[in-house]
C-alpha cells in the first residue's frame, strides 16, 4: 500500500492558473474522490499526478519518493500509477487479451492477461475486440490494462460518465471491490456528487483550484465547512436566521445547532456551527423536513422545548418530482413572500399537486454559518 501526498501544487496554462495551491493526503489502500464542477481542474491534476504535466510549483510524493518538485520530474512510466481515462481508450485492432497486456514486456503478456481479466469478471472474453464489448466491459478492461504494470496508485478520471445509470452503478462498485482487494490506492475523479459518496473513503472537493474541504462522506455531507460546499454536496435550504447562543431563530422556528465540526479541535468564528449572537445562514436538508397535511394540529415535540421551540410552517406546495424511492417537494412558505421556496425529500406518502397546503416542520440539528 502507498500514500500520496500533494503539497502547494500549482498549474497553470499560459495566463490561465487552474491548480493554485492544492494541498492533499490520500492515505495508503484508500480510494479517494476529487469532487468538483467541469473545469475546476479535476483532470489536470490527474494529468499531473500522473506525470503527463509538470507541475509549476509544489510537490508530489508517492511513497517515500518525490516524483514531481523543484529539479524534480519522474517519467510517467517510472512512477507506478495506472490511468484509467473516462472513455476507456482501448486500442481498436487489439484483442482484450492484447490491451491488458500492452504495457507489460511481450513475453508477459499472454500469461498476465488471464488473471486480470478473470478478476473483472471478463474471463472469457480475452479474444474479442473492444467493438464487441459493452461499454461496461470496455472499462472493465481499461481497469485490468491499468492494473497490469502491478501500480502502486490507479487514477480513475470520470470512467463512468458514458455508461447508463444502471451499468454506472453495477460498474463502480466493481471497481471499489477490485481496488479494495487489491489493496491499491485510488483516486477518482468525478463531477457526480452521488457517485464520489457512495463510492469513496474520502471526497475531496476542488474549489478555485485549490481542495476546499477533503472529509469522509458523510461528515462532508453534514459539516460542510461554508455554505457553498453544502449547496454543491446535495440539496440544501439555506435560509437566514439569528444565532443566540446554542440555538438559530429561523422561520420554521428556534432550531438547535450542531455542535462544532469535529475536524475542527480549535473553531474559531468562522467555523459552521461557532455559537454567537447575531444574523446566520442556516442550513436544512431536505431529509430534515417533516410534510404535514394543512389540517394537522400542533403537536408538541419531544425534548427540551426550552432550549429549542420547532414550529410549523404553513406553505403551498409548487412542485412535487415523484422518483420511486423518494419524492422531492418544493414549498413556497404562505406568509413570506421574502422567504426562499423550500425543498422537501419525503419517503412515500401521498402525491402533493402544486397548490396544496402543507405545513413543514424541521428536525434539528441544523448548521449555522455566522456572517462576516
Amino acid at each position: 500500500m502507498t500514500q500520496l501526498v500533494v503539497t502547494g501544487l500549482h498549474k497553470a496554462f499560459g495566463d490561465h492558473p487552474v491548480l493554485t495551491g492544492v494541498d492533499l493526503d490520500v492515505p495508503a489502500g484508500s480510494l479517494t474522490a476529487i469532487l468538483g464542477p467541469s473545469g475546476s481542474g479535476k483532470t489536470t491534476l490527474l494529468r499531473v499526478l500522473a506525470g503527463f504535466e509538470r507541475a509549476d510549483a509544489g510537490t508530489v510524493t508517492i511513497g517515500r519518493s518525490v516524483v514531481d518538485g523543484p529539479d524534480v520530474h519522474l517519467a510517467p512510466e517510472r512512477r507506478r500509477i495506472g490511468y484509467v481515462p473516462q472513455e476507456g481508450s482501448l486500442f481498436p485492432h487489439l484483442t482484450v487479451a492484447d490491451n491488458v497486456g500492452f504495457g507489460l514486456p511481450a513475453r508477459q503478456r499472454r500469461k498476465a492477461a488471464a488473471p486480470l481479466l478473470a478478476a473483472v469478471g471478463l474471463a472469457d472474453l480475452g479474444k474479442r475486440y473492444p467493438h464487441q464489448l459493452s461499454g461496461g466491459q470496455q472499462q472493465r478492461v481499461a481497469l485490468a490494462r491499468a492494473l497490469a504494470i502491478r501500480p502502486h496508485i490507479v487514477l480513475l478520471d470520470e470512467p463512468f460518465a458514458s455508461l447508463d445509470a444502471h451499468l454506472r452503478a453495477s460498474v463502480r462498485q466493481d471497481v471499489q471491490g477490485l481496488l479494495a482487494r487489491s489493496g491499491i490506492t485510488g483516486i477518482l475523479v468525478t463531477h457526480d456528487q452521488d457517485e464520489a459518496l457512495s463510492t469513496a473513503d474520502r471526497v475531496a472537493v476542488l474549489r478555485d483550484g485549490r481542495i476546499a474541504q477533503c472529509d469522509a462522506p458523510q461528515d462532508l455531507y453534514d459539516r460542510p465547512a461554508d455554505a457553498d460546499i453544502a449547496r454543491f454536496i446535495g440539496e440544501a435550504n439555506l435560509i437566514e436566521g439569528t444565532l443566540d447562543s446554542d440555538t438559530v431563530d429561523t422561520i420554521l422556528g428556534r432550531l438547535k445547532i450542531e455542535p462544532a465540526c469535529l475536524a475542527s479541535p480549535a473553531p474559531g468564528p468562522d467555523s459552521p456551527s461557532f455559537a454567537r449572537s447575531g444574523p446566520a445562514t442556516v442550513l436544512i436538508r431536505p431529509e430534515q423536513l417533516e410534510v404535514l397535511a394543512a389540517e394537522t394540529p400542533l403537536r408538541p415535540l419531544a425534548g427540551d422545548r426550552r432550549a429549542a421551540t420547532p414550529q410549523e410552517l404553513a406553505g403551498r406546495v409548487v412542485a412535487y418530482g415523484y422518483h420511486g424511492h423518494d419524492a422531492v417537494i418544493h414549498v413556497r412558505p404562505e406568509h413570506d413572500r421574502d422567504a426562499p421556496t423550500i425543498i422537501v425529500r419525503t419517503l412515500g406518502g401521498r402525491q402533493l399537486p402544486p397548490g396544496s397546503p402543507v405545513t413543514l416542520r424541521a428536525r434539528g440539528p441544523v448548521l449555522a454559518w455566522p456572517h462576516a
